[in-house]
């Protein structure tokens, strides 16, 4: 039983092979060729080795076309018409059209060999009467062994190509543009260095707040939120947020247009003698004109907009640009009227209410200095600046001042203030 099934296994092994071998001899001719690999052709007899190779073209006189026969590969072409294999991607580019894959090419194709920018050729140097042992004999690399007995001579070696001219001035690549930790350092300084001044915003001369000064202004009223909310209210109260669109009443022998900014406020406690203290918490534009109201959207938002809010037309606001105030000596004094919010310990940001104004000649941008007198005393301190205040916003008799810096937190009614810097007129 066991010669019996070993038998059948060499029957059965000697029958691939033949398979094999005539599956071989029966392949297309046509077969691509993988042209980064040197095989042997095995279609055509072995060449006699004992004769010369085919001599390559003429040094600067290839042909234009070149058309492929079996056994040929990119790397063999690059060989017999530039004398240099390691040229065969020059082909390829010259032959993108027709070549999908550089690994193959097919018998019977036409290739390009000189285009528009060509390839570099080896230059002609005079031969020896014994032989030419400058130029290496081109040989297929696919069909025949090479010639071992002429030896290349490394005196004659053709230089590569020298490297392209340096960059323009002025351009550098991403290569070129390393900075140093030292430079990085200086351009972050630079950058908190060199801000530009702004003495007034939109946003601090809108947000401020002011004193009515006992005036009457022509308040309208906000009715609330018109979105429907997605989860039940609690309250009757509604809330808006910047984008949000609300409903308004204009005030009683007014209108509002379509365009029309307005400022929404909660009016806070009444100062005597200086009127009602005016707190924005928003600004809104309107959007669409209604019998009894208005529909307005928000813009701008500095506190909470609700319902019961009070809407006043929208101050025009004068951009100063980027000047700066200057320094001036003996300037004008005055006195804190109060703060704008009740706070035990006064802070920056908060806003201060000061007894000048438009006609004592303040304007937005002036910088004034709260100050403790010096009272005289023998012992006692001389003269100490508690806070400095800027002015963002300003009435007919009082502005509002943003407190930017504070030496004591100690800041009640009365205490005098004096102008230190000057906008220019």
């Amino acid at each position: 039983m066991r010669r019996t099934t070993i038998c059948r296994f060499e029957r059965a092994a000697l029958l691939a092979l033949v398979a094999g071998l005539l599956g071989g001899r029966l392949a297309p001719a046509l077969a691509a060729q993988d042209t980064t690999q040197a095989r042997p052709d095995t279609t055509r007899p072995a060449p006699d080795t004992t004769q010369g190779a085919p001599a390559p073209a003429p040094l600067g006189q290839v042909p234009a076309t070149h058309v492929v026969s079996t056994g040929e590969t990119l790397w063999s072409i690059a060989q017999l018409y530039y004398s240099d294999p390691l040229l065969w991607p020059e082909i390829y580019r010259l032959n993108t059209s027709l070549i999908d894959d550089p690994h193959w090419i097919y018998p019977g194709e036409e290739l390009s060999l000189s285009g528009p920018l060509g390839v570099a050729q080896v230059p002609e140097t005079p031969t020896s009467p014994s032989g030419d042992t400058v130029h290496a004999v081109a040989t297929d690399t696919v069909v025949a062994t090479p010639d071992t007995t002429q030896l290349l001579d490394t005196a004659q070696v053709v230089e590569a190509p020298p490297p392209p001219g340096e960059s323009p001035a002025g351009y550098q690549t991403i290569f070129d543009r390393r900075r140093t930790a030292t430079q990085e350092v200086t351009d972050v300084l630079r950058a908190y260095a060199n801000q530009p001044y702004r003495p007034l915003r939109r946003s601090e001369f809108y947000s401020a707040g002011f004193l009515t000064e006992q005036e009457d202004l022509p308040y309208g009223q906000v009715l609330g939120n018109t979105a429907i909310p997605a989860i039940p209210r609690l309250t009757e109260h509604t809330t808006a947020t910047t984008f949000d669109q609300i409903s308004i009443q204009p005030p009683k022998h007014a209108s509002y247009h379509v365009g029309d900014s307005i400022l929404i406020v909660r009016v806070g406690r009444d100062i005597a003698g200086w009127g009602d203290v005016i707190v924005p918490t928003g600004v809104a534009r309107v959007t669409e004109l209604q019998r009894r109201q208005v529909l307005a959207q928000v813009i701008m938002q500095f506190g909470q907009v609700r319902d019961g809010n009070l809407a006043l037309p929208l101050e025009p606001f004068k951009d100063p640009g980027s000047v700066r105030p200057t320094t001036v000596s003996s300037g004008l004094e005055g006195v804190v009227i109060a703060e704008r919010d009740l706070h035990v310990l006064v802070g920056p940001q908060q806003i201060v209410f000061v007894n000048r104004g438009r006609a004592d000649g303040v304007t937005a941008g002036d910088v004034f200095e709260v100050f403790r007198p010096a009272t005289g005393m023998p012992g006692s301190a001389s003269e100490q600046s508690e806070v400095i205040l800027h002015i963002v916003h300003t009435r007919a008799h009082s502005a509002s001042g943003l407190v930017v810096n504070i030496g004591h937190p100690n800041l009640v009614p009365g205490m005098p203030v004096r102008l230190i810097r000057k906008m220019p007129s």
